[in-house]
């Protein structure tokens, strides 16, 4: 799994692209065909208030996942990316599961067809 770490408008620590890549490394656990994730970290100020949005673009085979977070500091809005994605990837792992039992024939042999 690669990861690309990106922020608009200042440059990121290297403790912070460790602590991203740290928790995010755990999503492997979760879905195990994850190709790439792109993290994108802006910083904005509305009105009174600053804000840091964190958007998660995991790369996996099919549809991409795209998941987008804010918090007031960064750390905290990489963690809540990161909920928001293993919840996301915990679904999409039960939905192709439920697909592939609704494919494969029911291999049950009844009770009539054993005794013939």
């Amino acid at each position: 799994m690669k990861f690309r770490i990106e922020s608009t408008g200042h440059k990121l620590s290297p403790s912070l692209k460790e602590f991203a890549t740290l928790k995010l490394s755990t999503l492997n656990k979760y879905y195990k065909d994850i190709q790439e994730i792109e993290v994108t970290l802006t910083h904005e100020v509305k009105g009174a208030k600053e804000v840091v949005n964190c958007t998660l673009n995991i790369r996996v085979p099919g549809k991409d996942e795209y998941i987008k977070a804010t918090s007031v500091i960064f750390e905290d809005a990489i963690l809540k990316a990161a909920e928001a994605a293993k919840r996301r990837l915990r679904i999409r792992k039960t939905q192709l599961q439920i697909a592939r039992k609704k494919k494969t024939p029911n291999r049950k042999v009844s009770a009539k067809k054993a005794l013939k």
